[in-house]
Parts: C-alpha cells; sequence; structure tokens
C-alpha cells in the first residue's frame, strides 16, 4: 500500500493549468511535510516535518507529485513513521527564478568554503535559495482562518466584504482545510483600488474569519492531500 498523495487527479490538471506559464529560468517549488495538527494521534512532535522537496516544470509537475507516492511507512519525521493522515503538499504559485537562485547557492557555498565548514549539504542550499528566490510575483496569497462553523456563509461574506476594496474578477479562491486561501492576480487589479487595496484588505478581519496577508508564501495544492480526509479545491464561482 502506497501514501496517496494525489486525490482527485482531474482538480489536479486544472490546478496545473491555472499556473502561470513559465519562462526558461523558472520552476515552480514543491514541499512534501508531515503535519502534527490534522492527525495529532499519530505522535509527531512538529507541526511542520519537512519530507520531501523539488522543483518542477509544469508539464512534469503531476509526473513528480506521482513519485511521491511511495511505499507507506517510509517516510519519518524527527524518526517517527509519518500517517497518510499527516501529509499535506503546498506549492509556491509564483515561480522561483533558478538563475537567481543559482547565483545565491554559489555565494552560499563560497562563504561555507572559506570558513572552512565541511559538513554542509549542497543540494539543501540550492534548495533553500530556490525557495526563496522569486521571479515574478503574480500572485499575493490571502490565507483566510474560518472562525465560524458555518462554512457558506462565511465564505459568501468575506467575498462580499473583499469585493467592496478590490475588484472580483482578479481573484481566486481555493478551499483548504480549515479555511480559504484567495489569490490575487496583481497585473489585474483594477487601477482604482491599486492604492489602498493592501491596507484595506489588512483591515477585513472580523467575528466569522482572520485575513493574514501571506504575500509571496506557499499554497495546498489542488487536488492532493492535505491532512486527514481533505483535498484543496476551487471554489467555483455562482
Amino acid at each position: 500500500m502506497n501514501y496517496k498523495i494525489i486525490i482527485n487527479e482531474e482538480e489536479l490538471k486544472e490546478f496545473v493549468a491555472w499556473l502561470p506559464d513559465l519562462l526558461p529560468n523558472e520552476q515552480y517549488y514543491i514541499t512534501l511535510l508531515a503535519r502534527k495538527k490534522y492527525f495529532p494521534e499519530s505522535g509527531l512532535k512538529a507541526d511542520k516535518g519537512q519530507i520531501k522537496r523539488l522543483t518542477t516544470s509544469k508539464e512534469r509537475m503531476i509526473s513528480k507529485i506521482k513519485q511521491l507516492q511511495i511505499e507507506v511507512g517510509n517516510y519519518f519525521s524527527d524518526d517517527l513513521p509519518v500517517c497518510q493522515e499527516n501529509l499535506a503538499i503546498y506549492i509556491t504559485p509564483n515561480p522561483r527564478d533558478l538563475y537567481l537562485s543559482g547565483l545565491k547557492t554559489i555565494k552560499d557555498i563560497t562563504d561555507k568554503v572559506m570558513k572552512n565548514e565541511t559538513s554542509f549539504n549542497p543540494q539543501s542550499l540550492a534548495l533553500n535559495a530556490i525557495q526563496i528566490t522569486t521571479s515574478r510575483k503574480v500572485f499575493f496569497d490571502l490565507d483566510i482562518d474560518f472562525k465560524s462553523t458555518d462554512f457558506e456563509s462565511t465564505v459568501a461574506k468575506f467575498k462580499e466584504d473583499i469585493t467592496t476594496v478590490i475588484n472580483g474578477n482578479c481573484l481566486t479562491y481555493i478551499r483548504t482545510n480549515g479555511g480559504l486561501h484567495c489569490l490575487i492576480k496583481l497585473q489585474e487589479i483594477h487601477p482604482e483600488f491599486m492604492k489602498n487595496w493592501y491596507q484595506n484588505i489588512a483591515k477585513l478581519s472580523c467575528d466569522d474569519y482572520d485575513v493574514t496577508m501571506n504575500g509571496d508564501n506557499v499554497l495546498p495544492i489542488v487536488g492532493c492531500i492535505q491532512g486527514k480526509n481533505f483535498s484543496p479545491y476551487f471554489l467555483n464561482e455562482e
């Protein structure tokens, strides 16, 4: 029996198609985590234990995610076996710059060598550099945590609130485990909202939800695992 990372391949294909096409110097950064909060019974010590990370093009993304679906019992976090229910996989929806991250990796390795450090991992340094080196900020990510248990009314209220401070056609909503991510396509913000959209959205938190201004951050992958019995999905407009 293997870990199941892809829950709905058709929804994953839709997500991959939605992502921006990449330039020659760009890749996407993906990380597979063991999350204690989604299945505390497993006994994991940390909530965000990193298991695997990789870079990929759009064309190879699904294939690379499938390669993560190895035999159950072969993922560990702090030497403890990871359960299926603990898994969650994330992506940086803004492309990463391989050229700039390459330059940073050269510098980081040179610094280690100059200090006579011999125990560093060049691959890890390269992936660290890729993770933090954004090529283009296509999206600004909002993480919406629900305080209310009434999902439909909370989503409706958030959509109503946010479209008073930014145009709705630049927004994409993704339902996640425990809340919502709202992706703002920056180039499609209407000029009338351009000056104050950030400040106004930051003020939207209320009794029903909290808004975290993630900016350039990781996003749970639509159609894939995010904890026990859940897979993120697009919220279609009515």
